[in-house]
């Protein structure tokens, strides 16, 4: 693309969206979004521009998108983007753009009746983009300034941080505030709510993990870990994950990076939500991250690194690294979304078992896969077995056991 990218979002199992810009200053970098399918012809995956919006003064660090699906196509989906001090909602509607028809094609006469005409004209499908409402969701008092946002799951509510530290949740799409829990004290970095819609969790640079009750309107947990050595750690980005496809289960994911060090290692947490302590890490000595994800089926975590351009794939039950990919970017990663790993968008993935979309101010959009796990079928398992039994039998019957 031709402008710097800080935030991605899926629209569909086969669209993306891609958002940054230059910012207010004038440099001739225009901000805005960017809309791709995506596509895979069996050896490369590809991705074609079906629509480009621009936001004008506003680059877009931060979005969250939404929608209503049918059939697993969306007919209607809400974009949140946060503008400054303001989030601003947009429609992004699925529609069809009709190419002029070249010179048709007639049949011949059938029993004197002239034939039909054949149209060589063709549908395209694009995405039409309508502005809706705006909100103020920052009042710090020297410099107003959103940081998040994120729409929940079941499309209700909507939650918000900036730099005056307070977290807000908003009704959805209507933008009437819920609740404003002020216990951080500082900026907020990542906001996130659970599959079920109940909680919502955020981070904060005073070095606090917080876990908000949506329906009790009130602090539900705090997360909270021993670093090594007495060095101190700020958590980066926060993000819960269903387990087995059930949003009634979920973990919590962090990626943590420690404070004036740099050999000090980098950390991803896996939290148990029952009690909200640390089930599983993975250090990355050396190595800052930047960007987490979570798959919509909450079997894979992906991590970004804030240098050498490094993507890293966890399964998410074990955090065992299923795959890295370096150089991936040629510098710090600033998103990662992955694909749907719904059956409409296995070709798009290349019927891999999971696909992720990595982004950063290289104007570089790259799409990682996870190759499926070699399996064997049910024929030679048995055969397999009858031939481990057989050998037993026969080696007990040899030493006359």
């Amino acid at each position: 693309v031709d402008f710097p990218l800080y935030s991605a979002a899926m629209l569909s199992p086969r669209h993306i969206l891609v958002a940054g810009g230059g910012g207010s200053a004038n440099t001739g970098v225009k901000n805005g979004f960017q809309i791709f399918e995506v596509t895979n012809d069996g050896e490369n995956c590809t991705g074609s521009s079906v629509c480009r919006f621009f936001t004008g003064e506003y680059s877009v660090m931060s979005l969250s998108a939404r929608g209503i699906v049918n059939n697993n196509v969306p007919l209607k989906v809400y974009v949140a983007t946060v503008h400054k001090e303001f989030c601003q909602i947009y429609s992004v509607s699925l529609g069809r753009e009709r190419k002029p028809s070249e010179p048709g094609v007639r049949h011949r006469n059938v029993n004197g009746t002239p034939g039909q005409k054949i149209s060589n004209g063709q549908n395209k499908i694009i995405f039409h983009v309508e502005p809706l409402k705006k909100v103020q969701i920052d009042y710090h008092p020297q410099e107003p300034y959103g940081k998040v946002v994120r729409i929940s799951l079941n499309n209700k509510l909507l939650a918000s941080g900036g730099d005056d530290g307070n977290v807000r949740i908003w009704s959805f799409p209507e933008l009437s505030k819920v609740h404003e829990f002020t216990t951080h004290d500082k900026e907020i970095d990542d906001i996130d709510f659970s599959p079920d819609s109940l909680k919502a969790a955020s981070i904060s640079k005073d070095r606090r993990a917080l876990v908000w009750d949506i329906k009790k309107g009130k602090k539900h947990a705090e997360l909270g870990w021993e670093p090594p050595n007495n060095i101190k750690y700020m958590y980066k980005r926060i993000k819960f994950g269903c387990v087995e496809d059930d949003i009634k289960k979920y973990k919590v994911y962090t990626i943590s990076n420690p404070i004036g060090s740099s050999k000090a290692a980098a950390y991803l947490h896996k939290w148990n939500t029952q009690s909200y302590t640390v089930e599983k890490y993975i250090s990355t000595p050396g190595l800052a991250l930047s960007a987490l994800a979570v798959s919509d089926n909450g079997n894979f975590v992906a991590t970004g690194s804030m240098s050498e351009g490094i993507v890293d794939v966890y399964a998410a039950f074990n955090l065992s690294l299923l795959r890295r990919v370096k150089n991936a970017h040629s510098t710090f990663i600033t998103g990662l979304e992955f694909l749907s790993t719904s059956e409409e968008s296995a070709p798009c993935r290349g019927f891999s078992d999971a696909s992720v979309v990595s982004i950063s101010v290289d104007h570089q959009v790259c799409v990682h896969h996870v190759p499926k796990l070699a399996t064997i079928s049910s024929f030679w398992a048995i055969l397999l077995a009858v031939l481990v039994l057989l050998l037993t039998f026969l080696l007990c019957s040899f030493l006359g056991l």
